[in-house]
């Protein structure tokens, strides 16, 4: 089914949104300026993984990504991050949960962890150029380039001298990470790092192309169809916050069990339209929300669905602006950050936002993470659970502790309505509204103050007020890159990229230096639980909310779709159709 075949079906059937209008991709180049081609195949030939009786038509019906960037080294969110595991094929891919070797075909570790040494497979870009080493080699060049501000230049500086370079403290050819030959590639680690593999599955340290980088200059980045595929799709049709249109790349090393031929997916707005073409067979899978969850609970029981559920590995929380400079000049102190913190309670949010789904959180690492063989949100209690229910619901107690942090900034009074802080937001739909109220009211019932609304259109637009410090709070949501405690814990190291709100502490900071070089698991869980309750009980530098959950419907038709762990959103390389 063609995209403007799926826009005549939404309006037969009444269901044309007007957030899609205009949506009319051009067909004709994919990414990098090769002709993308579908490469269809006679699907009734060939049966699926399981022996199932392949549909003729393998088209996948979706919702389009909110990708930010299209520069695999600027990749910092799992919309973006769903795009590139299409369209890329880094050395590592999860398969069900499971670390499998996709770029690679093996690889060693040697016996004091230091250095690992990879054996690439023969694989081909979408326009026929071999995959190399040297190209996973330019990857970590060019994401330790200072100039570029990568957000994950961190998830580097395990390897030898990379943060040096990074600084300008010695030339990159002292970087411990060489080509040995086209499919050799090889890194030497500063210490042992127990979850390196599992950082090199993500999006950051997938091969490039310089070639093609140098082409399109300042602008790389900025445009899907610039994008040279090396993984099972490539790029036939992008038009931004409207609609893209994936195809099968047969460049890939493992096209052949690559089943679906293309994925078209759709920018749709409201959940009342998601869930109509959901049940008209016109979206293939669809996040639960709000009051479809029971309805769509009960259809998937009855057989009419499939229900996917999972614990996630995602984090919700908000962030305070650290700084003098935040909008009301009130977040530098910690009593205030508190006092406004211990406002919002995470159980009524979840009731009142998302319906009573999802786990209340008292800690920033979700369950699910673990440090060695041993869950850490298991080991280790949430670090503001017992004092929060000390100020729940207690107005004076929390005014009390509100004037105390005013005086120690100089700026009490007697009338706390004068005070005004600033809260960012994005978007218009029913649970970002629903947000901002609940946040506007809870702080002005608890403290008397205002809560000044600053709403703006997309995610995109929020990330760049989000790093440009333009809020007193902001809403955060943290995924997991592996599984350790380090991948929530490092966020706030001063100078981390996605540390928004501008905190930073020595003691912290020196906390995730020794993490870094402790082998031994259990001092590791204490070092952690020390982090962490600095983090947010001490410095109250944000406050959690909620610890996500996977809950989503698949079409019938749809198979080995799925929801990965960490890193993007989709994973479709494994997915098929089913004939009905």
């Amino acid at each position: 089914m063609r995209l403007k075949k799926f826009f005549n079906l939404l309006l037969v059937t009444g269901l044309f949104a007007a957030s899609l209008a205009g949506c009319n991709g051009s067909a004709g180049k994919s990414a990098g300026g090769d002709t993308a081609a579908t490469g269809q195949t006679s699907q009734n030939e060939k049966k699926g993984p399981n022996g199932e009786t392949l549909a003729s038509e393998q088209i996948a019906h979706g919702q389009q990504f909110h990708v930010i960037t299209f520069d695999t080294a600027q990749v910092g969110d799992s919309e973006s991050g769903s795009f590139f595991l299409a369209t890329c094929e880094g050395l590592f891919r999860e398969n069900h949960g499971v670390l499998e070797n996709a770029g690679c075909e093996k690889y060693e570790v040697s016996e004091d962890g230091l250095t690992y040494t990879f054996h690439l497979r023969k694989n081909k870009w979408s326009d026929g150029v071999e995959v190399v080493a040297s190209q996973y080699k330019d990857t970590i060049e060019r994401v330790l380039n200072a100039d570029l501000a990568c957000p994950y230049a961190f998830f580097t500086f395990p390897i030898k001298n990379a943060e040096k370079y990074y600084n300008g403290e010695c030339d990159f050819k002292e970087v411990g990470v060489e080509a040995v030959d086209d499919y050799t590639l090889k890194f030497t680690l500063e210490a042992p790092e127990p979850y390196f593999t599992d950082k090199l599955s993500y999006t950051m340290f997938n091969p490039i192309r310089v070639d093609n980088i140098e082409k399109y200059g300042d602008t790389y980045g900025t445009d899907a169809m610039q994008i040279l595929s090396c993984g099972p799709y490539m790029v036939q049709e992008y038009t931004a916050s409207q609609s893209t249109v994936l195809v099968k790349n047969p460049e890939y090393w493992d096209a052949e069990n690559v089943y679906l031929e293309e994925i078209d997916l759709q920018q749709i707005d409201e959940t009342a339209t998601q869930f109509q073409l959901f049940e008209a067979d016109q979206l293939d899978f669809v996040a639960a929300s709000g009051d479809y969850l029971k309805k769509w609970d009960q259809a998937a029981s009855e057989g009419k669905c499939q229900l996917y559920t999972n614990g996630d590995v995602a984090s919700q929380f908000f962030s305070f602006n650290t700084q003098e400079s935040s909008p009301s000049g009130l977040m530098q102190n910690a009593k205030v950050r508190k006092a406004i913190a211990y406002t919002l309670d995470s159980q009524t949010f979840i009731d009142s936002v998302y319906n009573s789904r999802y786990t209340a959180a008292y800690g920033l690492v979700t369950p699910n993470i673990k440090v060695g063989d041993k869950e850490y949100r298991t080991e280790v209690p949430e670090p503001i659970k017992e004092e929060y229910s000390e100020y729940a619901n207690n107005p004076e107690k929390l005014k009390a502790l509100f004037h105390e942090g005013l005086k120690e900034l100089g700026k009490d009074t007697d009338n706390l309505s004068t005070i005004t802080i600033q809260f960012l937001g994005y978007g218009e739909s029913t649970i970002e509204k629903d947000i901002e109220q609940y946040v506007v009211q809870r702080i002005q019932d608890n403290l008397g103050i205002k809560v000044n609304l600053n709403i703006v259109g997309d995610f995109g637009l929020a990330h760049s007020a989000q790093v440009a410090g333009e809020f007193d709070m902001c809403m955060q949501v943290w995924g997991a890159d592996y599984n350790d405690p380090m991948t929530f814990i490092d966020i706030f190291r001063t100078g981390g990229s996605s540390n928004y709100g501008k905190y930073s502490s020595e003691t912290y900071d020196k906390l995730l230096d020794q993490l870094a070089k402790e082998q031994d698991n259990e001092k590791r869980l204490k070092l952690y639980e020390e982090a962490e309750t600095i983090l947010i009980k001490e410095d109250v530098a944000i406050k959690p909310l909620l610890y996500r959950d996977k809950h989503s419907y698949i079409n019938n038709r749809l198979k080995g779709f799925q929801y990965p762990v960490f890193g993007g959103k989709y994973e479709f390389k494994y997915a098929y159709i089913v004939e009905e």
